[in-house]
């Protein structure tokens, strides 16, 4: 069943819209700290504070949440902490060329427990290959979930070798413990981080399910 026409230019708008608020905020290449669900801000506004020379931008799409990040943000008057509302894979394909991730964190993400539901997780081996072709070698992807399937499923991924342009690193330490709202309400939790290999990255496409693919192709970086 194909998309209805007004669904299309309602979400072509939406992704117009997002492109230019995208291009503003970043109008110069550049490598980003990315978080992705940034939740209340808690999290990225203290590690902006504590990294003055990194750019860092949390996305999400809950509007409550966004604002509340933005006070945090603008009480601790930081300059290079910004937060959007997005969805995560428009978010990335309404980067602007020459933009790449310095680190990359998900924390606490929508586990979509019930099996039927599991291809709307976004942490899948198509968006490790897609945010490899943004991330230098050596570049840092940081999660951490209490859902102990979901991060059984994301560790499995590497075991296999299925992503061979990011490699996990057992020994990498966790830069900053900052609690969550997620994470205070977690009996425990999980964490993995994985470095940005030399492998080369291919061209792969990211699409919500749901959503109908972009009209023009990824930017390249």
């Amino acid at each position: 069943m194909g998309f209805q026409p007004q669904f299309l230019e309602t979400i072509a708008q939406r992704r117009s819209a997002l492109r230019a608020e995208v291009s503003a905020l970043l109008p110069a290449p550049r490598p980003i700290v990315w978080e992705i669900g940034c939740g209340h801000g808690h999290f990225l506004v203290r590690y902006a504070g504590e990294n003055p020379a990194k750019f860092c931008l949390g996305v999400d799409i809950r509007l409550d949440r966004l604002e509340r990040s933005g006070r945090k943000r603008d009480r601790a008057q930081l300059g290079n902490c910004h937060f959007l509302r997005a969805e995560a894979r428009e978010f990335f394909h309404a980067l602007p060329a020459g933009v790449t991730f310095e680190e990359i964190w998900v924390l606490f993400p929508d586990p979509w427990p019930k099996a039927r539901h599991n291809k709307n997780r976004l942490l899948k081996p198509e968006f490790f290959e897609a945010i490899a072709g943004r991330a230098g070698e050596g570049a840092r992807f940081y999660f951490r979930t209490d859902h102990s399937e979901y991060f059984r499923e994301v560790e499995g991924f590497f075991a296999a070798g299925e992503i061979p342009t990011w490699r996990r690193d057992p020994a990498a330490p966790w830069p900053l413990e900052q609690e969550t709202v997620f994470q205070a309400r977690a009996a425990s939790y999980h964490s993995l981080v994985a470095v940005r290999t030399s492998h080369p990255a291919r061209p792969t496409g990211i699409v919500a399910p749901g959503l109908p693919p972009p009209a023009t192709p990824m930017s390249p970086a």
